[in-house]
This record gives structure tokens, C-alpha cells and sequence, in this order.
């Protein structure tokens, strides 16, 4: 369903606290655009994966985050009307965002989800920011998540 020439949208989620506003307005924005939607998810890998024995536990763990991701798409697909494409990376977020852009030259727009209470959006989001700001060449939008649908819709 890839329409092959559209623009692309890349909604950066996080699938323990789905980014919901920031997935929904992407999903709207693409929609209204006829641009392609792609979600975009990194699962860190920390230390604790280098020991013996956690590769089974990641690829556990990526089969799981791959099966909430189908679930989310199917979601969308039926409530919206688009199909999203899944990107899945592994690695420091940032630096993953950064080369999921670099490697989307169709990339029209970067979506970002900022949550109310999570601590680490505060350090997170001015960083990243910051970081991607000068080795990007798209707009990024943060969404915050107490946006109501109406609102949304009106935004788009």
C-alpha cells in the first residue's frame, strides 16, 4: 500500500507509554497529506543484554514489541484509513532517530510524542532537539499529549 513517490512521515513512538497524541496527529497529517506514515520504534539495548544468554531475551523482547506495533497499525488502519509502515531499531534513541531520518530521503516531517509526567522528557526532548536539529533537514513537530481529538483534527 506504500505509495512508492509519497513524502514520508516518521512518528517516533514508545510503545511503553504509546505517544497516542503524537501517533494520532501524524496519522491525521498523512492522511489529509496523502503522505506515507511510518512509526518509527527503538528499543534500547542496555548492558545487561551483552551477558550470556540475553540474546534470546531480546529477540523475546523484539517479538513482543513487533506484535504491540501490529496491533497498533491494525488500530489505525481501522479507525483512519491508512496503513502505517514499522520501522524497528535497536540502539541509543537519539542516535537512531538521527539515521532513520538520514536513511528516509522521502522524509517530510519527524513527529515526537511529549508525555505530561515522564521526568526523563525533560532531559530527553531539549537534548534531542538540540542534537538532531543541526544534522537533520526536516521539520519536527512534539506533540504534547493532553491535545484533545478536536483539537487535532482542527490542527492538521
Amino acid at each position: 500500500e506504500t505509495k512508492n513517490s509519497a513524502p514520508i512521515i516518521i512518528a517516533c513512538v514508545d510503545i511503553t507509554n504509546t505517544s497516542s497524541r503524537a501517533l494520532r496527529y501524524a496519522c491525521l497529517k498523512a492522511r489529509k497529506m496523502n503522505f506515507t506514515l511510518r512509526i518509527l520504534a527503538v528499543m534500547e539495548v542496555s548492558h545487561k543484554n551483552l551477558m550470556f544468554g540475553s540474546r534470546v531475551i531480546a529477540q523475546d523482547k523484539r517479538k513482543e514489541f513487533e506484535k504491540d506495533l501490529k496491533k497498533l497499525t491494525d488500530e489505525i488502519n481501522h479507525n483512519i484509513g491508512i496503513m502505517p509502515e514499522i520501522s524497528v531499531r535497536e540502539g541509543e534513541i537519539m542516535t537512531e532517530i538521527i539515521r532513520e531520518v538520514k536513511d528516509t530521503p522521502r522524509c517530510a516531517m519527524l513527529v515526537l510524542g511529549k508525555s505530561q509526567n515522564a521526568l526523563s522528557d525533560n532531559s530527553l526532548l531539549p537534548k534531542l532537539v538540540q542534537k538532531i536539529g543541526n544534522k537533520i533537514k526536516v521539520p519536527v513537530a512534539v506533540v504534547p499529549e493532553n491535545l484533545s481529538d478536536e483539537f487535532l483534527e482542527k490542527l492538521v
